[in-house]
């Protein structure tokens, strides 16, 4: 399959199937995404509403009105609407989570829900053009700084209180908002934050022994003990290698020989029999948890695409398709795959569109 076949195939999927599908029965009356839907494309209720879910889907539908999706840009202002009025706190930072009635259920800033909210006000700023976006993001970005910045060890906690162990997930997607931020509207703030992150990354992520990616720290960013300490997700690798490009067409260069190095060890370490990227492997390589997730597949594909590997980043578009996409209700996908190939998953969740958006977009937008 040719790459101007397979922007055919995913086209039709992201604005024939998911988004149509997302659109209607991912939102309720008011405007708010649900968490999950089933495999029959129905919303499923009782479950906390996240910030993160509802800025992701923010992202989402404002990606898709970028890339031509006419339908896209009422969702997204509608939703930026409501992430603005539902879960901003009075002090700068945003909440956890509310439940079905918009009610809050969980006031906790967690960096995690922060960065996406960042994420998403860029995203704001770019397509929608709305005048909050960069104000907020500036307020955000300061508030975080200000309440759960680590003058000592460097990074920001994970939550208020601060909470173990430390990980590197959140501060990645930190560095994923403030490069975007620092591509549409540079600031010196976002910039800072940025090469902290990245210090972070020279310092304590980056495994210069086995050329790793580590998870999970003490609070001094100390491996954390036991197996915690050993967990790697090639996944991860694939996404620091597209962060660690951006950072450098933005002039925050330096880190091409570690990229250099995720890529080699995610290839070589983190493919599994049916060419999907597994869950976890440890420290030497070893595989910890066979399994699929689709995040990781995504990832994997954009930056393939990114290293010039077109052909396998077609190989594993089919495989995507095959796999994680093969659903009843087109549009849907199954997020979790065992070490044996067997889905995982009793419902759909909201969170992984994001995650397709950004490997689609990225497949979409590659010159033929």
């Amino acid at each position: 399959m040719t790459l101007s076949t397979m922007q055919i195939r995913v086209r039709d999927w992201l604005f024939r199937q998911a988004l149509p599908l997302w659109a209607q029965a991912g939102i309720d009356a008011d405007g708010r995404f649900f968490e999950k839907l089933d495999f029959d494309g129905r919303p499923l209720t009782g479950r906390p509403r996240r910030t993160r879910v509802q800025a992701r889907q923010l992202y989402v539908f404002c990606e898709a009105a970028a890339l031509g999706w006419a339908e896209g840009e009422a969702v997204a202002r509608r939703a930026l609407d409501v992430l603005i009025r539902d879960y901003r706190r009075d002090d700068g930072l945003w909440i956890r989570a509310t439940d079905d009635a918009s009610a809050v259920i969980d006031a906790t800033p967690d960096l995690y829900d922060l960065a996406f909210v960042l994420f998403a006000l860029a995203a704001a700023h770019r397509v929608l053009q709305d005048d909050r976006a960069r104000p907020l993001a500036q307020t955000t970005l300061a508030a975080i700084e200000a309440q759960m910045a680590d003058p000592v060890h460097g990074g920001w906690q994970e939550a208020l209180p601060p909470v173990l162990p430390r990980r590197q997930n959140p501060h990645m997607h930190m560095l994923e908002a403030l490069l975007a931020w620092q591509g549409i509207a540079p600031d010196p703030a976002f910039e800072a934050a940025a090469r902290s992150v990245l210090d972070l990354f020279n310092r304590r992520f980056f495994d210069r022994e086995h050329l790793m990616l580590g998870e999970f720290f003490t609070a001094d960013w100390t491996v954390a003990p036991g197996g915690a300490g050993q967990v790697v997700e090639p996944g991860h690798h694939m996404e620091w290698i597209w962060l660690l490009d951006q950072a450098g067409r933005l002039g925050l260069d330096g880190h091409e020989r570690q990229a250099q190095a995720l890529f080699a060890s995610a290839l070589t370490n983190g493919v599994g029999a049916r060419g999907l990227m597994v869950r976890e492997i440890d420290r030497i390589g070893v595989v910890r948890d066979g399994g699929a997730r689709l995040w990781g597949q995504t990832e994997a594909l954009r930056t393939l695409l990114l290293r010039g590997r077109a052909e396998q980043a077609l190989s594993l578009t089919d495989a995507l398709f095959a796999t994680h996409l093969a659903t009843a209700t087109r549009g849907l996908w199954i997020d979790n795959f065992d070490a044996k190939g067997a889905p995982q998953d009793a419902d759909v969740p909201a969170s992984s569109l994001y995650h397709l958006m950004t490997a689609f977009s990225a497949l979409l937008t590659e010159p033929t």
